[in-house]
């Protein structure tokens, strides 16, 4: 580990968001004064250590992305990829353009986000940065407040795992972009049938994984629910950060 040469950033904006109720993926939907991927993506650029910002958008909704990003992210720092029928063939269409276009070194980190997650803050980024100076992987996390239950036949407790053990996941997730490439390579047919998120790759290959603490309010939108949420907050504070 030390020294980190360039940062990259990717939003993984591909996902039909169907659960929304909407016909158009709720990633690319108006949330105050821009669309919802947008929210994060200025976030990313507001740090100058993140060298290029690449997005990543469904062929059926390329053309949209593109049309958001020169209007509410007009900056040579931005970049659309074609993204992939699921989010992992998203982010690996994303991961090997970066590495086309760059050359790419053992001290060069990939800062992953969820499109859906508009509350990010400067503060969790650079804090995923500074860990990355320590690590080859990180994921940003916030305890688990409510007791959890296991439940083998989904009907019966099975098990109650020890609460202050558990956290839940957030964006963004930090790799060093060397390590992140060569654990996908060296990912089974079995193994990447249970993928379900991008830091499960290097646990799946005994990479250490870092954890920095997220917000609760950096959540993601992914039902009604959520999306009313998201907007009482952008309204109670005018737009600004929520407390």
């Amino acid at each position: 580990m030390g020294n980190i040469r360039d940062v990259y950033a990717v939003i993984l904006a591909g996902g039909a968001g169907t659960r929304i109720n909407s016909p158009t993926p709720k990633q690319f939907l108006l949330l105050g004064d821009a669309p919802v991927f947008v929210h994060g993506a200025r976030k990313l650029l507001a740090d100058a250590r993140v060298k290029q910002l690449w997005i990543g958008a469904n062929g059926d909704w390329y053309d949209l992305a593109r049309q958001q990003i020169e209007e509410f992210i007009p900056s040579a720092r931005v970049n659309l990829c074609e993204g992939g029928a699921d989010r992992e063939a998203t982010l690996l269409n994303t991961l090997n353009a970066i590495c086309e276009h760059n050359d790419i070194g053992p001290d060069d980190v990939v800062l992953i986000h969820d499109a859906v997650r508009p509350f990010v803050t400067e503060r969790i980024i650079g804090d995923v940065i500074r860990e990355m100076e320590r690590c080859d992987a990180c994921n940003t996390v916030v305890p688990v407040n409510d007791t959890v239950v296991q439940s083998a036949d989904g009907k019966t407790i099975s098990g109650m795992p020890a609460r202050s053990e558990l956290f839940a996941g957030q964006s963004p997730q930090g790799f060093r972009l060397v390590t992140l490439m060569e654990a996908f390579r060296n990912l089974s047919p079995e193994e990447r049938q249970r993928l379900t998120e991008t830091t499960k790759v290097c646990f799946m290959k005994n990479i250490a994984i870092h954890i920095v603490r997220g917000e609760f309010f950096n959540f993601k939108i992914t039902t009604p629910y959520d999306w009313h949420v998201a907007q009482s907050i952008l309204e109670f504070t005018k737009g600004g950060q929520p407390i």
